[in-house]
């Protein structure tokens, strides 16, 4: 297999160097400014392009779209365009015209689309959606999520305010930059009816999109979820308590804990091991995909899947706007 990687920031670096691990030993990068390759690229002989157009004409067999949020969706049809299946990092856009007519790219028998919302990869979540699938939940009543990081932490080498989570022309913004809860709402408890969320730029931060936001809705399913974001705390937040007819469920990103608990007593939990890492999540959703081309498998993460979420984080961004419900 030969991959192109279209972007050569920490992700996209992430991305090579992962494919790398995978034994893909034909790579190529894409990076329109005249820079040297970062350092932190393992393989060597990675050929670099600062022309996309020129390095499609490269017969790549896959193509990893990780530039800023704003382009997602031009690279994208482009990579499809050229016959190429094709990992898009999340959000697969940010803005809803954008959307327009974007299905008609896609052959159902041609090229696959996996969006990059790798915490489906989670052993704690999938240890919920079992739960869940097996009834041990029985009716579930609310969910709330909370997820807070200090964005200037993200790229300590770089200044926040130039990244493209922190600029409103790049598609930035805590909710798209963050989509990964809606994500995982959506695939867990079903896509919402409707949608209302307050925030905005409620922090010193130096940023041009929302650095806050807290958002509410009613899945098809008749659960009721909240969600809270920011980019301000430290140290990072990431939780979710799930209140059910049978049992409380939590699971902790951080302290890398999952808990089924009835009427106060824990029944089951899932503790990952000190030694786990997250890029592990980025690895096995890349091999899964990879493995799965030959036999034309559906991706874990669809690009209808993508469109859907999208749908919810900028029906977020309406609501907070004109401090109304939004319908989906």
């Amino acid at each position: 297999m030969k991959a192109l990687v279209i972007g050569l920031g920490s992700i996209g670096v992430r991305h090579l160097n992962n494919l790398h691990t995978l034994e893909v030993r034909e790579l190529g990068a894409v990076r329109t400014r005249n820079l040297p390759p970062p350092a932190q690229i393992v393989p060597k002989d990675v050929r670099i392009f600062q022309n996309l157009d020129h390095a499609l004409q490269q017969d790549f067999d896959l193509v990893v779209v990780a530039n800023p949020t704003s382009l997602h969706l031009a690279t994208l049809i482009q990579a499809l365009k050229a016959g190429c299946h094709v990992y898009v990092e999340k959000p697969i856009a940010h803005e809803k015209r954008q959307l327009a007519g974007l299905l008609r790219h896609v052959d159902p028998c041609g090229p696959r689309v996996l969006v990059g919302c790798q915490l489906r990869m989670h052993p704690g979540l999938q240890k919920i959606e079992e739960w869940i699938q097996q009834g041990k939940l029985g009716k579930i009543h609310s969910v709330q999520v909370d997820l807070g990081e200090y964005l200037p932490d993200w790229h300590p080498w770089e200044d926040y305010r130039q990244s493209y989570a922190a600029r409103a022309d790049q598609g930035g913004g805590v909710i798209l930059t963050l989509i990964h809860e809606l994500d995982y709402l959506h695939w867990l408890f079903g896509k919402p009816v409707n949608v209302f969320a307050i925030g905005g730029h409620r922090t010193s931060l130096e940023v041009t999109a929302e650095d806050t936001a807290l958002i509410s809705f009613e899945t098809e399913q008749g659960i009721c979820v909240q969600l809270r974001m920011d980019y301000w705390r430290k140290p990072p937040v990431r939780h979710m308590n799930i209140v059910a007819e049978n049992a409380i469920v939590d699971w902790d990103y951080h302290s890398r804990l999952t808990t089924f608990k009835q009427n106060g007593r824990l029944m089951e939990e899932i503790a990952l091991p000190p030694t786990w890492d997250r890029n592990e999540l980025f690895l096995s959703m890349m091999k899964e995909f990879i493995e799965g081309i030959p036999h034309g498998s559906i991706p874990r993460v669809t690009l209808q899947n993508g469109i859907d979420v999208l749908n919810t984080a900028l029906a977020a961004k309406k609501s907070i706007q004109t401090q109304r419900l939004v319908k989906l």
